[in-house]
């Protein structure tokens, strides 16, 4: 080996046919949930050389967590997951820039972030946030890698556009719809937990990693669903086709313009952006107040007359059951109040409907 091969940090991958050390360090990838999977997939492309690596996850690390997690320690239970990961990759990897966003997946990664990603992975612990990252990556027109366990094995799914068959085609429409719980929020359950292990987070970790750098190198896998069986050490490619009745293949509609605010912008400031008769909505829901089921008393904060010191709010007035009051209508909102509080994530596209009914797509900047 030269000598300046082996100051190269990257000397053996430059060997592999088709290898592009700068794509790969110009690359950006999301990684949605920095838990066993996304820890593993986060710390393989850091040690690749991709340049920019954007976690979200809003859970803190607990004991359970450190037999599965390589790039976190027992000092880090206690802290943001997503923090931890960003914070030890950067000292893992020189020159890899981690950005931590502690974050549910539709407040910590924008439409516009998806859209000029590389990559998207999801290794989140739902369908729910399966299905919810999927149809914000089809709006976005993002490159989607999902990853999920079982306790010997799992299976890989790919999006890479529009037209192919996705995650949502796999599912009944009541599949698509069902409301289940990530484990980590789940609390006591009657069935605990579901099992898993570092060996099954590291293999399916090391498939979607691979994927993904396929695709910043611009050759793709050709298989678009991999199932791996680690009991019988066979993966096999599964077929499926579009189901013209799932409605996650529709992109945004018209041309999106990139407005002077960010996210840390106030709704009166993105506001005045706006003619007076324009309707700008979020994506996600957000609370306008709270009121009483008993004497509709209605109040912007929960402190205003509400009980504290429990997890069901009373009303301070006549003991009844106060109820948060939920809009996606950005009028709606304290003119004060920042877009960040309201759960919208940095370069967020919002929609806009004009004066005719139709939507215009307002991209927040950076």
């Amino acid at each position: 080996m030269t000598p300046d091969a082996a100051a190269d940090r990257y000397a053996r991958q430059r060997l592999i046919p088709g290898w592009d050390q700068r794509r790969v360090a110009e690359a950006t990838a999301i990684v949605i949930g920095a838990g066993a999977v996304g820890n593993e997939v986060a710390k393989n492309l850091a040690l690749a050389g991709v340049g920019q690596l954007i976690l979200c996850d809003p859970d803190v690390v607990a004991t359970s967590n450190l037999s599965r997690t390589a790039m976190l320690r027992a000092d880090d239970v206690g802290r943001f997951k997503a923090e931890a990961v960003a914070g030890a990759l950067m000292g893992l990897v020189p020159g890899v820039v981690a950005q931590a966003r502690v974050a549910d997946l539709a407040a910590g990664a924008g439409l516009g972030e998806l859209a000029d990603a590389s990559v998207v992975l999801s290794c989140v612990d739902s369908i729910r946030a399966r299905m919810r990252l999927l149809g914000r990556c089809v709006l976005a027109g993002a490159a989607l890698i999902d990853g999920g366990t079982h306790a010997f094995g799992g299976e890989i799914r790919i999006r890479l556009g529009p037209d192919e068959p996705c995650y949502g085609c796999t599912l009944s429409a009541h599949e698509r719809g069902v409301s289940d719980v990530p484990w980590s929020c789940y609390g006591m359950s009657p069935d605990g937990p579901e099992p898993a292990s570092i060996a099954i987070a590291a293999l399916i970790g090391s498939w979607m990693s691979h994927a993904a750098l396929q695709v910043m190198l611009g050759a793709p896998p050709s298989y678009r669903i991999l199932s791996i069986d680690a009991v019988t050490g066979r993966s096999s490619t599964v077929a499926t086709e579009q189901d013209q009745t799932c409605p996650y293949h529709r992109q945004l509609a018209g041309p999106v313009t990139t407005v002077p605010v960010s996210n840390r912008a106030s709704v009166a400031e993105f506001l005045t952006l706006l003619g007076p008769d324009d309707e700008p909505f979020t994506w996600e829901q957000f609370t306008v107040g709270w009121r009483c089921s008993t004497c509709a008393s209605y109040a912007t904060k929960l402190d205003e007359h509400a009980g504290t010191g429990s997890s069901v709010s009373l009303c301070t007035r006549c003991g009844g059951l106060i109820r948060a009051r939920s809009s996606q209508r950005l009028r709606d909102a304290r003119p004060e109040a920042s877009l960040a509080e309201l759960g919208v994530a940095p370069e967020e596209i919002l929609p806009v409907r004009v004066p005719g009914g139709e939507y215009e797509c307002q991209r927040l900047s950076r």
